[in-house]
């Protein structure tokens, strides 16, 4: 884990650790709000573009767009099946079946949502402190993007 400097982000001049706080706290905030959760991606990316000068602020930033990534990925999964147990029921008046599938996917998609809030929330803690936080499998992929020269 890279611990750094206090410095600034180049977006408004602003603290880098508030910057990269605002990269996991807009998807936070976007992810429990049904309809535009889709959209919850759009914060962190946006700063890992318009940032110029900090790799702390990068990194957190593509860290925080490919959790949320993966948790739409994950989502959408998720609800083509309850969509088609839902078909199921529809199509076939006895298949009750579909409607533990709806109920075991909709805790499924509860707890993924959890987990990646937990994640977000040790990064932000971590971020606060200037400190470079790895999230599982995600992490390093965040790191070869947000380091890459071009």
């Amino acid at each position: 884990m890279n611990i750094y400097e206090p410095h600034k982000s180049s977006i408004g001049n602003i603290d880098a650790n508030v910057m990269a706080l605002i990269a996991y706290g807009a998807a936070i905030v976007v992810i429990f709000i049904p309809g535009i959760k889709i959209i919850a991606w759009l914060a962190p990316i946006v700063i890992y573009i318009l940032e110029k000068d900090s790799s702390f602020v990068k990194f957190h930033a593509m860290q925080a767009f490919l959790i949320n990534i993966v948790g739409i990925i994950f989502s959408s999964i998720i609800f083509m099946i309850i969509g088609g147990s839902i078909g199921l029921m529809f199509f076939r008046p006895l298949a009750y079946g579909a409607l533990g599938t709806i109920l075991l996917s909709a805790i499924i998609t509860g707890i993924v949502a959890i987990v990646i809030t937990i994640f977000e929330i040790i990064s932000m803690v971590k971020c606060y402190e200037y400190k470079e936080y790895e999230i599982p499998l995600i992490g390093l992929m965040a790191r070869k993007i947000a380091y890459k020269k071009y």
